[in-house]
């Protein structure tokens, strides 16, 4: 099997398959000094630990930070705080270099169906994240502009701080690391990347380490098919397994090469079924698609609380069900009042 893109689910899947006794080759587009692991490394703790041990390495080795609270300061100066269970930083760039291990990995290759030969293998796997590259267009995809930033010398922040914008259009975030380290950045529909600026300068002593811009995917599942395309499969944020409310794809995209690796083992034929995968994506991520109409109907400024009500209720349910999963609190009374200061 071949897999496009050496990512969390490229890294993930590709350890998985060949524990597993499968030939892999991993084909990733950045050159190997540039590559880099995006999405500034904040997970829940209790879903790492299990697709860690999952994968043979013991998740605590890994750990930056452990948060205790999450300030966000909302539209209208409202102000609410989460208490964590189980948010976590984590070295995401050491994780995903540990998953690769001695595996063939070639770097600078950006795959096309057009100059990638896919039946040279049995399947090919993009784990292009919001690239998409090996997939067909999504009619209805929707990403945002994003910036983050690695940055070194901060000091007094060592809790998850976000800030929200007006009508849902995107957010702020810091997330602290470790050895006065954290991640800064912005999604914005409008790209103005409100807070970006006040935290440099409310932090003069910081020091930018990097500096990424990556587009992210709110999009759902059920609005990014098709999932296959021939022999090739999509996995990941590469089929919109991102939580559209936060832009968060690090345990999403996991659930989904589980999945898929679920669909593989229990084939008696030795083929894929991509029919089956389809389907049991579609049932797991099934909410996200009323989240994603949440934001959006927020960012059109269309959302009624009373009209929509069971689309908050269907928010609230199932994330109050994978509380865990979130690795923070699930409290009706906070999600309104956020829904509504939004």
């Amino acid at each position: 099997m071949a897999i496009v893109g050496a990512g969390v689910s490229g890294s993930y899947l590709g350890h998985m398959l060949r524990r597993r006794g499968h030939e892999i080759e991993i084909f990733e587009s950045s050159t190997e000094d540039k590559h880099w692991a995006v999405c500034a490394w904040a997970a829940s703790k209790n879903m790492l630990n299990r697709f860690s041990n999952q994968a043979g390495l013991n998740f605590e080795n890994y750990i930056l930070h452990v948060g205790k609270t999450l300030r966000m300061d909302l539209p209208n100066h409202v102000r609410e705080y989460l208490d964590l269970k189980g948010l976590v930083t984590y070295n995401k760039q050491q994780w995903e270099h540990d998953l690769l291990g001695d595996m063939k990995v070639t770097y600078n290759r950006k795959c096309t169906p057009g100059n990638f030969s896919s039946d040279r293998y049995d399947y090919v796997i993009d784990c292009t994240g919001m690239h998409r590259t090996m997939l067909p267009r999504a009619p209805e995809d929707f990403l945002i502009p994003a910036y983050e930033y690695l940055l070194e010398n901060v000091h007094g922040m060592d809790e998850f701080y976000v800030v929200g914008y007006m009508r849902a259009k995107g957010y702020f975030w810091y997330f602290p690391l470790d050895n006065n380290r954290g991640y800064m950045g912005a999604g914005d529909i409008d790209k103005k990347y409100e807070g970006v600026e006040s935290f440099l300068s409310n932090h003069p002593e910081a020091r930018i380490v990097k500096k990424i811009g990556r587009p992210i995917r709110l999009a759902p599942p059920r609005r990014m098919r098709p999932f296959h395309s021939g022999n090739i499969v999509g996995v990941g944020e590469s089929i919109g397994c991102v939580f559209p409310m936060l832009g968060e794809g690090i345990i999403p995209s996991l659930i989904c090469c589980d999945i898929f690796l679920e669909v593989l083992d229990g084939s008696d034929s030795g083929k894929f079924d991509f029919e089956k995968y389809t389907k049991i994506v579609l049932k797991k991520f099934a909410y996200y698609d009323d989240v994603y109409r949440i934001v959006r109907l927020k960012m059109k400024n269309k959302l009624n609380m009373v009209k929509h009500m069971r689309l908050l209720l269907s928010m609230y349910r199932n994330m109050k069900r994978e509380e865990s999963r979130f690795g923070f609190e699930v409290n009706l009374d906070k999600m309104t009042r956020l829904v509504k200061a939004l």
